[in-house]
């Protein structure tokens, strides 16, 4: 069950609205009954809204007591008679997308509470939140309806697009941002990267010249770093999703609607391509051309370059099918040795 404390609920939506907002036809029948909440299948009532879109709930699927169900065509049938169908190519995205205005982010009126923290060069826009405990420095430039969340501080000289959502807690700096950023707790973006040179005289820090260019529709998770370039810059592309806790190396650039979960590490001027999904904790080494369409496997580490469409698994990373040739191989071996 959703928690009103947290989320605040709009008025249910009757059956002709919500085939209005997914643009598909709905039975003229029902088109006035209201649904007034989303809820997964197994906790749904006639009054909800659920969805099927993963296999591993079929069950469920077949006990649900929901009122009304986004589902594929292929599926429809395990439906109970009780549980309207509605047929959808993309289950899922349509079932964010009514969940989005049932219950839309949550965000403060627009207000600057203490013009003390605000240099006066900076530049914000219009419908704005600035939180009395952030700090915006000189030359700042804020896009409109923005919101910078409890202790963020925004460096001198930043550009930040309009409806970005910093939570508590961000920093960031020498970067230029698109529009719609949003920026879970923690995060750093536009540090100096780790860059020195090493010899037999010791340690001699290289100064970090380059900036952070971040485009539109970019999530950032919590506590995750993004450094800036050293004499280039450090790129995310549009529609990139960073989960928590991912280090991303100075010079890195990450092409347009890639994923990157929790964990990962980028050195240093990797080049990822576009649709690039790296799962959980995988380490990518240094100055490699990643390909589009790649996919890495949880835990591997990945040490030369992938080209387009390939899937990587293990440390060091090689192709899957590669990776199964030589589990197989490992286990004749296994079997000849007994």
């Amino acid at each position: 069950m959703i928690d009103a404390r947290f989320f605040k609920k709009n008025p249910p939506l009757s059956l002709k609205q919500i085939g209005d907002i997914l643009a598909i036809s709905v039975p003229e029948e029902a088109k006035d009954q209201l649904f007034s909440d989303i809820a997964p299948l197994n906790e749904a009532s006639a009054s909800d809204i659920t969805c099927f879109h993963n296999s591993k709930y079929r069950e469920a699927l077949k006990k649900t007591q929901a009122g009304l169900c986004l589902i594929s065509q292929e599926a429809a049938h395990h439906l109970p008679n009780t549980t309207l169908p509605l047929i959808v190519s993309h289950p899922y995205r349509c079932f964010g997308k009514l969940a989005g205005l049932l219950y839309p982010r949550h965000r403060n009126s627009s207000q600057i509470k203490s013009l003390s923290h605000i240099h006066p060069s900076a530049q914000i826009g219009k419908d704005c939140f600035i939180s009395p405990s952030a700090l915006i420095e000189e030359n700042v430039v804020i896009g409109d309806g923005s919101f910078i969340g409890p202790y963020c501080v925004i460096q001198h000289g930043t550009i930040l697009g309009q409806d970005c959502h910093l939570e508590a807690h961000v920093t960031l700096g020498y970067s230029l941002i698109g529009d719609r950023l949003f920026v879970k707790p923690g995060a750093r973006i536009g540090q100096p990267g780790f860059g020195f040179h090493m010899d037999h005289m010791g340690h001699f820090d290289i100064p970090q010249l380059g900036r952070v260019l971040i485009g539109h529709d970019v999530h950032i998770g919590a506590n995750t770093t993004i450094d800036r370039g050293s004499f280039s810059d450090t790129k995310i592309g549009d529609g990139v999703r960073i989960d928590n806790l991912v280090q991303i190396a100075h010079n890195v650039e990450i092409g347009n609607n890639s994923v990157l979960v929790a964990q990962v590490g980028i050195a240093g001027s990797s080049k990822l391509g576009k649709f690039v999904i790296a799962a959980g904790q995988v380490g990518i080494a240094g100055h490699l051309n990643i390909g589009h369409g790649v996919k890495i496997a949880a835990q591997s580490g990945l040490m030369r370059d992938v080209a387009d469409g390939e899937t990587d698994a293990v440390s060091p990373a090689v192709p899957v099918r590669e990776w199964h040739k030589q589990t197989i191989a490992l286990q004749k071996l296994l079997k000849t040795s007994k």
